[in-house]
C-alpha cells in the first residue's frame, strides 16, 4: 500500500457468505478484498501477533517497536464514521473485490514489520503491521463477525500463547 490508510470497512455479505474489506487511502485509493470464514480464523490470531497455525509469538517474546511517526500518522484517520467511498477512486487491485487466500508476514525482525492479505496469485494488501492498526483492525471486524453470525470459536483464538503479542 503506497500511501497512508484514511478509513476501513468491513461488511458481511450474506449473499457472498463473506466480509468485505474495504481500505480507503489518503490520496483515493481503494482496496477491496473478500474474507471467508476460514481465513477469518486465520487473521485473528495474526492480528494479535501470533503465528495463525501455530499460535508462536511472531516476534520472539519481544515486543513491537513503533515509531512515533507512525503514531501520528495513524493519529490523522478516521476509523469511527462511516466509510465514504472516493468520489474518484482508484484501484491498485482492480474495481472487483480479490478472494484473500494467504497470510504472510515481512520485516518481523525490522522495525517496520508488514501483514500481508494476499490472494492465491497477483497484489494483496500490504499493511503495516503496528499495534494500534492491528485494533483497529480487530474492531472493525468484529462489528462484521457479530453480523456474520459464524459461530467462530474466538474465546479458544484469543486465548493462543500471549508471549510477544502486539501491545
Amino acid at each position: 500500500m503506497s500511501d497512508a490508510i484514511s478509513q476501513i470497512q468491513a461488511a458481511y455479505n450474506a449473499l457472498e457468505d463473506r466480509i468485505l474489506l474495504n481500505i480507503k487511502t489518503h490520496n483515493d485509493q481503494l482496496y477491496s478484498a473478500w474474507i471467508t470464514r476460514r481465513y477469518m480464523s486465520l487473521l485473528i490470531p495474526a492480528l494479535q501477533g501470533q503465528h495463525p497455525q501455530t499460535g508462536e509469538p511472531l516476534f520472539g517474546g519481544r515486543k513491537l517497536n513503533m515509531a512515533a511517526a507512525a503514531k501520528h500518522e495513524m493519529a490523522d484517520n478516521d476509523f469511527e464514521s462511516d466509510f465514504v467511498p472516493p468520489e474518484d477512486p482508484h484501484y491498485p487491485l482492480g474495481q472487483a473485490p480479490i478472494l484473500l487466500t494467504r497470510i504472510t508476514f515481512k520485516g518481523l525482525d525490522s522495525d517496520n514489520p508488514q501483514l500481508n492479505l494476499e490472494p492465491e496469485e497477483g497484489l494483496g494488501i500490504a499493511l503495516p503491521f503496528q499495534p494500534q492498526l492491528m485494533n483497529i483492525l480487530w474492531k472493525v471486524f468484529s462489528q462484521a463477525l457479530n453480523s456474520a453470525e459464524w459461530q467462530l470459536d474466538l474465546k479458544a483464538i484469543l486465548q493462543l500463547p500471549s508471549t510477544g503479542s502486539l501491545q
